[in-house]
């Protein structure tokens, strides 16, 4: 009986672990939620904003090295390089909207999320 449990357990919390699909860094990905403005401070204490994706689920990032990956966060810091894409997002702050871009994990006090992405195509819903 112990045996029986033990394996029943062990299947859920494996099939649980393969069923949530991880992003992947560095690769295109979408994501989906909804765009806020976050308001933050620097290392040195100066204010500055981020948008800020709200997930309705948790997502991880799966990485090369260990300490690159996150396990579970509901939101993402995003950003564009490209004005066209920066002006969206202004425009879309409060809606929900598909995202699609290059994920990294937070690695500077910039980085207002675990989650951080490059987006090279957005759209709202």
């Amino acid at each position: 009986m112990i045996r029986q449990a033990a394996i029943l357990a062990l299947l859920v919390a494996t099939t649980s672990a393969a069923d949530a699909a991880c992003m992947k860094s560095d690769q295109p990905e979408p994501a989906e939620g909804r765009l806020t403005l976050g308001r933050f401070k620097d290392a040195a204490d100066r204010p500055e904003t981020a948008f800020i994706l709200q997930l309705p689920a948790a997502v991880c990032l799966d990485a090369q090295d260990a300490e690159d990956r996150v396990d579970s966060t509901r939101t993402i810091h995003v950003y564009s390089t490209d004005d066209a894409i920066q002006s969206s997002l202004r425009r879309l702050v409060g809606r929900t909207v598909l995202v699609r871009g290059r994920s990294f994990s937070a690695h500077t006090a910039h980085h207002h999320a675990p989650i951080v992405m490059n987006v090279s195509d957005v759209r709202g819903k």
